[in-house]
């Protein structure tokens, strides 16, 4: 079966507090998976979320110009991806990067453009779209993608709310991991000989730098400081307690 081409079409939605993306294409390397849910300003049930990443749009810089110059990178952060929803979304959170106008000079052959903090021109809303749509570059540059969803003539309202509590949940399954992933590896069969033949074993080890092995941190402590002494040994230094 052929894959499906992804949607084509990023909507600018200031009435949404994230980004969301549809397919799972878009991302890159650091997607993670979540479980969550967003809902909307209009009600309605909730639709699901399953996963986080960086997205970067490969768009067109300005309508006018051709060749490898008129081509751009848009990134956001922090995308949410979820499967069932109309399209994707570019939400109010570019503002902390990027800034948008809709009109006035520099917005000629558009219905806007979004500049970065330089006031360059990073990307446009299409004018021949429904709403303020991102004009994407094309193949090759740009991926393949699918029909857009938006019919002409029908009326949309877009939007994409993340309650607070949900990504406070993301928040503190962030912080957690990575807690996790610089947390002190254990010992070594090596470290553990090394302790039994300077020290008698870990407990005495410890307790010569004051730390308890009945506390975990103070094992992670005392870790980071065998650690340091034994490579300090191997560096040809013997300070040890023999």
């Amino acid at each position: 079966m052929a894959e499906q081409l992804p949607c084509p079409s990023w909507i600018w939605s200031n009435n949404s507090n994230v980004h969301a993306a549809k397919d799972r294409s878009w991302f890159g390397a650091d997607y993670t998976p979540i479980n969550s849910t967003v809902g909307s300003l209009i009600g309605g049930p909730e639709i699901a979320v399953v996963g986080i990443g960086t997205v970067d749009l490969p768009v067109k810089r300005d309508p006018n110009a051709t060749g490898p110059q008129s081509h751009g990178i848009l990134r956001l952060h922090n995308v949410l991806h979820i499967p069932t929803i109309f399209c994707n979304v570019i939400g109010n959170p570019i503002s902390k990067e990027y800034g948008i106008l809709t009109g006035g000079p520099g917005t000629e052959n558009t219905s806007g453009v979004i500049f970065d903090k330089q006031h360059r021109t990073v990307a446009y809303f299409d004018p021949q779209a429904v709403l303020f749509e991102v004009k994407l570059s094309d193949p090759p540059v740009g991926p393949a993608v699918g029909p857009s969803p938006f019919v002409r003539g029908a009326a949309y309202y877009i939007n994409v709310r993340w309650a607070d509590s949900e990504r406070e949940k993301w928040e503190a399954s962030r912080a957690a991991n990575a807690a996790e992933s610089t947390e002190v590896p254990p010992l070594s069969d090596e470290e553990k000989q090394w302790l039994k033949k300077h020290w008698d074993g870990e407990f005495k080890f410890l307790a010569s730098h004051g730390l308890s092995i009945y506390k975990d941190e103070d094992r992670e402590e005392g870790r980071i400081i065998l650690r340091a002494i034994m490579a300090h040994d191997r560096d040809g230094n013997h300070n040890d307690r023999d």
